[in-house]
């Protein structure tokens, strides 16, 4: 029958097991023959017993081993560790399960004692493996409390770029990190392909916006920066975008680049975090989950130079001369200083400097007319 039902037939030649028809035989004749022999008929035909003797098995351990390796793998199943499930602020423990392996050297005794003896089953010796982290363990973490909480706003103007995020956070959500992890937003999300389901939406490339697979994800990066910073987490890697987005202020920002920029953070502090991200109607949310923070975060800018936009001219005979026509309207650019101060109750008991962050202005674009 099937394993799904309890149960595996196998034939003995099939597992390299036989009688040795020739050694069997040799040992019966003995046990007929001689003075010994004489006498156990005697005592067998007195006590009306028959004459019992073991056989002699013929074993190609190879073929034996290859089909108990072959059984193994059938049977084998990893343990499955228990886990948190996030959806939105709330936070539920996934039980684990149970694994099991196949004791195979002991099947190997079992198979050879039941051919010997005659015996049509025997009981697979079955090995329970259980997971590491137990559904108990992880309820003694204290992660369904809310430590830090931000939203940014998404546009829903263009359908590819929503999706994308969508996507990106659905890959963070549910992200366990342990004291003293690191969080890296390329080892989670990846590269954004086709094969996983993104799809082309806006992305800046030289400081110009273009067509790009996983446009958005970018916002995806940033509103995380900040629920990390919010966290007092140590900031590892991070860059600026190279233009001013819409979703956030400048220098709160956290551009990505699969293999040039990342986004890392640093669980600094003793016990686990857990990260979830939600993609409500036009609110994308970031929650880092722990106990309690003792201390509150303060995010501000100092510094902040504007850049203003630079005015550039094409000509173009196919305008009448004299006249002008707005082909890009200019965008300022920014220096800015981003800091993050710490407190505790009303004392400041950290100040550090997040970044300095440059912003190129975009230029305004006239086409001007050389036509008659």
């Amino acid at each position: 029958a099937g394993l799904e039902k309890g149960e595996i037939s196998l034939t003995l030649a099939g597992l390299g097991i036989s009688w040795d028809r020739g050694k069997t035989m040799e040992l019966i004749g003995r046990a007929g023959s001689g003075r010994s022999g004489y006498c156990g008929r005697l005592r067998r035909l007195w006590n009306n017993a028959p004459l019992q003797l073991e056989g002699v098995l013929k074993l190609d351990k190879g073929k034996l081993r290859q089909k108990l390796k072959d059984l193994a793998e059938r049977i084998e199943q990893e343990p499955q560790d228990a886990g948190f499930v996030v959806r939105g602020a709330e936070v539920t423990i996934r039980e684990g399960r149970s694994g099991r392996y196949l004791q195979a050297e002991l099947l190997e005794e079992l198979l050879l004692d039941a051919a010997l003896q005659g015996c049509s089953t025997i009981e697979l010796p079955i090995g329970i493996k259980e997971p590491e982290i137990t559904a108990a363990k992880l309820s003694r973490w204290d992660l369904d409390g809310v430590m830090v909480a931000f939203t940014s706003t998404v546009s829903q103007a263009i359908p590819n770029r929503v999706h994308n995020i969508m996507l990106g956070a659905e890959a963070i959500n549910g992200c366990l990190l342990p004291p003293g992890g690191v969080f890296s937003f390329e080892a989670v999300v990846g590269d954004s392909t086709r094969e996983k389901g993104y799809r082309e939406a806006p992305v800046i490339v030289g400081g110009k916006l273009v067509p790009g697979l996983g446009g958005g994800l970018c916002q995806v990066s940033s509103t995380l920066y900040n629920a990390a910073l919010l966290a007092n987490l140590t900031i590892v890697e991070r860059y600026n975008h190279s233009l001013t987005i819409g979703y956030l202020p400048i220098g709160r920002d956290a551009t990505i680049s699969i293999g040039y920029a990342d986004l890392k953070f640093r669980n600094n502090r003793d016990h686990y975090i857990l990260i979830g991200a939600e993609l409500e109607n036009d609110q994308l949310t970031f929650r880092i989950f722990g106990p309690p923070m003792q201390e509150r975060v303060e995010i501000y800018s100092t510094d902040i130079v504007t850049l203003e936009p630079p005015v550039q001219y094409e000509r173009s005979d196919a305008l009448p001369e004299g006249t002008f026509e707005l082909v890009q309207r200019g965008k300022a650019g920014y220096r800015v200083k981003t800091w993050r101060a710490v407190y505790r109750g009303e004392e400041e008991i950290s100040r550090e400097l997040l970044s300095h962050d440059h912003y190129r202005p975009v230029p305004t674009i006239y086409r001007v007319g050389t036509g008659e």
